[in-house]
């Protein structure tokens, strides 16, 4: 679910936060999951505060 919302909005960037509430999905749940995205290349820390992410220039490229 993150990741298709982060496709939708490839030039946005969201907090953990953010993207609990527009998927409807607990903050406890997602509080990992911008994490792992990153380290596997499909997402990119923006900001440190808030920590913002958006979906990786290597991914939107490849779309």
């Amino acid at each position: 679910m993150v990741i298709d919302h982060l496709h939708a909005h490839p030039e946005e960037a969201f907090t953990a936060t953010r993207i609990s509430r527009i998927i409807e999905k607990s903050s406890g749940a997602m509080a990992n999951a911008p994490d792992k995205l990153v380290s596997q290349g499909i997402a990119e820390q923006v900001n440190d505060r808030p920590r913002t992410f958006q979906l990786a220039n290597s991914t939107v490229n490849n779309t």
